[in-house]
């Protein structure tokens, strides 16, 4: 709908960009905004008097008009900038002071983000109080159920209520507005994390109610490094700020202080002053489109979730599912489209028969940017019983083509992943040969290191996957767990021979070239181990340049490689002991 007004699409017509929940796109007026004010404009802001600094002070306090404009916030004075949703958070826990709150708990949901789980970590062990968590269905969904214990839940002794408005990990959008009035009642300060919220749906804070609001530019068309908080007035005027120094003040001895008045009090330092006037301009952009973004997003969400639902072997989770588990059953359209309404167009999903990063490898490769992982939600994960998922997000620009090429794309994958044929590719007569005991021994790696082409090794991986001397479970304990990976992996000696298991085929390959090689280093043709200085030999063999050798690099994400030497330090470990 909107996708001719980003510039990267015009640069990127191949891309199926399906990963908004993790950085948007940015608006052509956003990108105009920031490069005006490098060209044009660029001075500090609120320091000096010159013409240019003058323009960048109005560009800067045009922003807050416009973002306060977006929220229906009061006043632009109770609009913070800073350098994001984490950072507004952390400020907000840190500068409460114990009579700004009344309770001794610290309410949250399941599906919070890291950033708002870890900062009320500190502060409850600051003033002594305790974290009790909102649970969600097995499923992932917050309906009629959850919502009912959630109310339960809100008694007078809680403190503070910190919750997303919209789930980054799910896709739930939750009731926020009933939940602050009903904050209110009792007494219990509200903090609300709009930033999977603001680019989706209208917000509106006044009506709302909450004590504090909270988003990233990057989730919503402005750059990085920049984001909101909104706090009510006296809220603001007692919260202790954060950062120190710079323009924050209005006096300052050697042993005392005086500070502005909210917003500056919480804007110490030199600000992002090109961020704040990008998001300015992604305001005006929400401002005038938001329903039609909503109504644009909510058309593509069904055909992406029922898409989805018609494949088999796929296990939906969130809020969605609520509405198509229901599917068939006796149920009016005005409460489908209530089910749907609860969810923004995000879909989180596993796959019964296959791991998350092998179908990922695969969709990178066709194009498809997308999220797989815990998404900075890991008790989210624990509480739903799985490492985590593959996460298909929707922006204003995403096509109803993106869809279909995304759907197309997984059956594919899914289809390379279900083959049980030899993949092996046609190699020519003169690669075919085999010259020595070397290569004999080095089968796997041989075939990798000809295949040609990202498909082609894709494919010799899962072959190889095959061949890996796997761990029998009753070995897959701590004491042989390899952490730091994508996926659960183990490595271990078991009957005088080096074994390991990992969930996703792509490792497992990975993880029998790395056997094969140790192998060949250790063990004779007659098949008989050789002596421990062999061993340490082994040991001391640079197996990552080994991998890289064998053009395997594409496969390696930053997470995977961090996964991958971690496996490579265990073997080691696991040779200089010995198999005893």
């Amino acid at each position: 709908m909107f996708t001719n007004q980003f510039p990267f699409f015009t640069n990127k017509p191949e891309q199926v960009y399906l990963d908004s929940a993790a950085t948007t796109q940015k608006h052509q007026s956003v990108i105009k905004a920031v490069n005006d004010y490098h060209c044009l404009s660029s001075a500090t802001v609120h320091r000096s008097a010159y013409a240019i600094a003058n323009e960048a002070t109005l560009l800067y306090e045009q922003a807050r008009d416009s973002t306060a404009q977006l929220i229906n916030s009061p006043t632009v004075e109770q609009i913070v900038f800073n350098s994001g949703a984490t950072e507004s958070i952390n400020t907000i826990a840190s500068g409460l002071q114990s009579h700004m709150i009344n309770g001794r708990k610290i309410l949250i949901l399941a599906s919070e983000h890291h950033a708002n789980i870890l900062p009320w970590q500190q502060l409850s062990k600051r003033l002594g109080l305790s974290i009790e968590v909102v649970n969600l269905s097995a499923q992932g969904q917050f309906t009629q159920p959850e919502y009912d214990a959630f109310v339960k839940q809100l008694n007078t002794n809680v403190a503070i209520l910190a919750m997303a408005h919209v789930s980054n990990a799910l896709g739930n959008i939750y009731p926020v507005a009933e939940i602050c009035r009903l904050a209110r009642q009792r007494d219990i300060l509200s903090v609300i994390d709009g930033t999977q919220a603001i680019a989706h749906m209208p917000v509106d804070v006044d009506s709302m109610g909450c004590d504090f609001y909270v988003f990233s530019g990057h989730k919503m068309y402005a750059p990085t490094g920049v984001g909101v908080m909104y706090g009510k007035s006296k809220c603001l005027e007692d919260l202790l700020p954060l950062r120190l120094g710079g323009e924050m003040i209005t006096r300052v001895s050697f042993t005392d202080a005086e500070y502005q008045l909210p917003p500056l009090k919480f804007e110490g330092g030199t600000p992002n002053v090109a961020g704040v006037i990008g998001l300015g301009a992604a305001a005006k952009f929400l401002t005038l489109n938001i329903l039609a973004i909503q109504q644009h997003e909510i058309s593509l969400f069904k055909l992406l979730s029922s898409g989805l639902e018609k494949r088999e072997g796929i296990r939906l989770f969130g809020n969605v599912n609520a509405c198509i588990q229901y599917k068939g059953k006796q149920q009016s359209q005005h409460s489908a489209d209530l089910a749907l309404g609860h969810s923004i167009g995000l879909q989180s999903f596993i796959f019964n028969n296959h791991h998350l990063y092998d179908a990922a490898a695969s969709l990178y490769q066709k194009n498809i940017a997308l999220r797989v992982g815990h998404h900075c939600a890991m008790p989210l994960m624990n509480v739903l019983n799985i490492a985590g998922t593959m996460r298909v997000s929707i922006g204003c620009y995403t096509t109803e083509q993106d869809i279909q090429r995304f759907l197309q794309a997984l059956d594919n994958t899914l289809a390379e992943l279900d083959q049980n044929v030899d993949c092996r590719v046609s190699l020519k007569p003169k690669q075919q040969e085999v010259n020595s005991c070397r290569d004999e021994e080095l089968a796997i790696a041989f075939k990798v290191k000809q295949a040609q082409g990202w498909d082609n090794q894709y494919r010799q991986l899962l072959l190889a996957s095959k061949a890996l001397k796997v761990l029998p479970v009753e070995m897959r304990t701590n004491e042989n767990a390899v952490f730091g990976c994508e996926s659960d992996l183990w490595i271990a000696y078991y009957d005088q021979q080096l074994c390991a298991y990992s969930q996703s085929k792509i490792i497992r390959g990975i993880l029998a070239l790395l056997i094969e090689k140790v192998t060949q280093m250790t063990v004779t043709l007659a098949g008989k181990s050789v002596s421990h200085k062999n061993n340490a030999d082994a040991a001391g063999f640079d197996y990552f340049v080994y991998l890289t050798d064998l053009n395997l690099t594409p496969f390696f994400s930053v997470g995977r490689r961090d996964g991958i030497q971690n496996a490579i330090s265990s073997i080691k470990n696991s040779l200089l002991k010995g198999n005893n």
